[in-house]
């Protein structure tokens, strides 16, 4: 498979993915996600009927059956330095990407291929995950991440779940004209078996991108029409 993610440091999927229309802003409520500004324009999101944590837009007039191929910009990471913290060290963001470039490519094969440039058949997507703050691990804990994921000050202030950590992904989806097509954003809660913790290690990243990447796949065969079993398998759902 040929690849364009030469820094991809995180991968979403797109859980939950079901039929959306647009709404005005504000109206996803408390339940949503701190904005992180990366996406834009977040009025086309609400919250998905079937997953917590998960807002989403879907334009159910594309025909998806074309689409085969991904166009996947650099993924970004973008984290809060904590006060004295520097950013995550090079190997620490080498080895967060070879894992997630893994999830991915194992997810999306062989159905769906990753290519380096635009076509008519090509969808560009646009990932970021935030709500992450560079912190240094525990003295002598080898296994943990130089990130955590940062407490939603915006749920705090709604006096909703004011302790809930959030670690959110937040993507969307091009068609070859530029239009999108998809966005969603996503937390770790629609799989309460996944780490849900401020600190992260290298093992429960794994999992964490395993199971988005699985759900990447899984939306978009549904999407398609090509069915659930493959991607069903793989998430558990």
């Amino acid at each position: 498979m040929k690849t364009s993610i030469g820094t991809v440091l995180l991968v979403m999927a797109l859980a939950g993915c079901q039929s959306s229309q647009t709404t005005q802003p504000g109206d996803v409520g408390t339940a949503q996600a701190q904005r992180s500004g990366f996406l834009g324009d977040y009025s086309q999101l609400k919250p998905a009927p079937d997953r917590d944590g998960v807002e989403l837009y879907i334009d159910r007039s594309v025909d998806y059956t074309r689409y085969t191929k991904l166009l996947l910009d650099p993924i970004q990471v973008l984290a809060t330095p904590a006060p004295g913290q520097p950013p995550p060290a090079p190997d620490a963001v080498a080895r967060m990407s070879a894992n997630f470039q893994q999830s991915l490519q194992r997810a999306l094969a062989p159905t769906y291929q990753v290519v380096t440039a635009p076509g008519p058949d090509v969808l560009r997507v646009r990932i970021a995950i935030t709500n992450l703050q560079t912190v240094k691990p525990p003295t002598g804990a080898s296994d943990f991440l130089p990130i955590k994921a940062l407490y939603n000050a915006g749920r705090a202030a709604a006096g909703t779940s004011p302790r809930l950590v959030e670690m959110t992904a937040e993507m969307e989806a091009l068609a070859p004209d530029g239009r999108r097509v998809v966005a969603a954003t996503a937390t770790r809660r629609g799989d309460k078996t996944l780490p849900q913790g401020e600190q992260i290690t290298w093992t429960e990243l794994q999992s964490i991108s395993d199971y988005w990447a699985g759900n990447f796949r899984t939306r978009l065969d549904e999407m398609r029409g090509s069915g659930t079993t493959r991607a069903s398998a793989s998430t558990g759902e």
